[in-house]
């Protein structure tokens, strides 16, 4: 009797084994399932803010997790400059983007995942703003040799990173999270060379088409009207003839970013070519447009430029605009109707400059006719 008690005992035990395998087998699947989903997410998406935003929110969201914090190495600003672009509104509570690897070499001195208690030093480092962390999982971020950041994974629960269980998941997680914010810069960076003017950092030309190409569908679906707008730096030539090239870069510089500085988030700037930039303002009708254009006029040429050797400078321009009504998009050739909107912008241009500079002129958009008419030649 003794021997079948204690087989029952046993079997009773190992019953009890099986089903704590069983379901800590079903628990890792579904694990390894939420991991699976995390990289095709991750994979999937297309910009550094879209990114980190999921890591940052939906991540720690769906892990159940207290907090998650992202560290970056950042020493040209380029993942801060791809932020600062992007639409989404990042919260970076929870993100820091440093200039040197220092603190990162102290968190991975040797290039390891951490997990488990973090003690008061390390919880400061990686948690600064974070309620309470009993237990983390800090993942090194390597590409090609090289540390470029820190995943911190933070709980409550002081069980849940512990020395005595492994995480294999965590160091493929670490290398997926790495390679994909590596390829989400590299993405971005290739397409805003592509699309942004090196020196001025606005739109080039080839952009600006694609924009005023959007702006010509946004107005027939909207039923709303848009400006095009190009302006002109007066007698810039002799500004490089008398004070050189790197004053006439400077000043190229200094005009758009006044010029991205005065018009909303929603219109589009661009160096058109030269000393010529342009610009759309989506849901502007003439007056409008003539108040904006003006106001462009007056701050440039108030504005306290200076040479590239410090001397004060200054200048003036001229602006020349059209305006596209919602009957305008009915065109079938979208082609030619943006041809003849810039062809209307740079007449009205063409006023400016004839009439003595430093003047706004607008010309009317005639869908029917190759040569804009002049409406209203608009003088301040």
């Amino acid at each position: 009797m003794d021997d079948i008690k204690k087989l029952a005992v046993e079997n009773r035990e190992l019953k009890r084994l099986v089903h704590l395998m069983q379901n800590k087998a079903t628990r890792n699947e579904a694990l390894l399932h939420n991991f699976f989903e995390a990289e095709l997410l991750m994979l999937s998406c297309s910009s550094l803010a879209e990114l980190l935003n999921y890591l940052l929110n939906d991540f720690r969201l769906h892990f159940k997790l207290c907090a998650v914090s992202l560290i970056l190495f950042d020493p040209e600003e380029t993942a801060q400059e791809l932020l600062d672009s992007s639409s989404i509104t990042l919260d970076q509570t929870y993100l820091r983007l440093l200039p040197t690897q220092q603190l990162l070499r102290e968190i991975h001195p040797e290039n390891r995942l951490f997990y488990g208690q973090p003690d008061s030093r390390l919880k400061q480092q990686v948690f600064e703003k974070a309620p309470v962390i009993n237990s983390c999982a800090i993942l090194p971020l390597i590409r090609e040799n090289c540390l470029i950041g820190s995943l911190s994974l933070g709980s409550m629960d002081p069980d849940r990173y512990n020395q005595f269980l492994s995480y294999d998941y965590l160091s493929h997680l670490s290398s997926v999270v790495a390679v994909c914010i590596e390829n989400c810069i590299r993405r971005e960076t290739l397409q805003r060379l592509s699309s942004i003017d090196a020196l001025t950092k606005t739109l080039n030309r080839r952009a600006f088409n694609l924009q005023l190409m959007r702006e010509l569908k946004r107005s027939s679906r909207t039923d709303t009207p848009f400006a095009c707008m190009l302006l002109d730096i007066d007698h810039f030539k002799r500004i490089n003839d008398n004070f050189g090239h790197l004053t006439g870069d400077r000043v190229l510089r200094a005009v758009a970013e006044l010029l991205k500085e005065l018009v909303r988030d929603t219109d589009t700037v661009a160096r058109f070519g030269g000393e010529e930039f342009a610009i759309l303002l989506p849901g502007c009708h003439h007056d409008d447009a003539l108040q904006v254009a003006e106001n462009l006029r007056q701050k440039l040429h108030a504005y306290p430029f200076e040479t590239h050797q410090g001397a004060a400078l200054s200048l003036s321009a001229s602006f020349g605009f059209t305006i596209c009504e919602p009957a305008d998009t009915a065109a079938e050739d979208m082609d030619s109707l943006m041809e003849q909107l810039i062809h209307a912008a740079d007449q009205a241009l063409y006023q400016s400059k004839e009439r003595g500079r430093n003047q706004t002129h607008f010309l009317t958009l005639n869908t029917r006719s190759t040569t804009p008419l002049i409406a209203e030649a608009d003088q301040r």
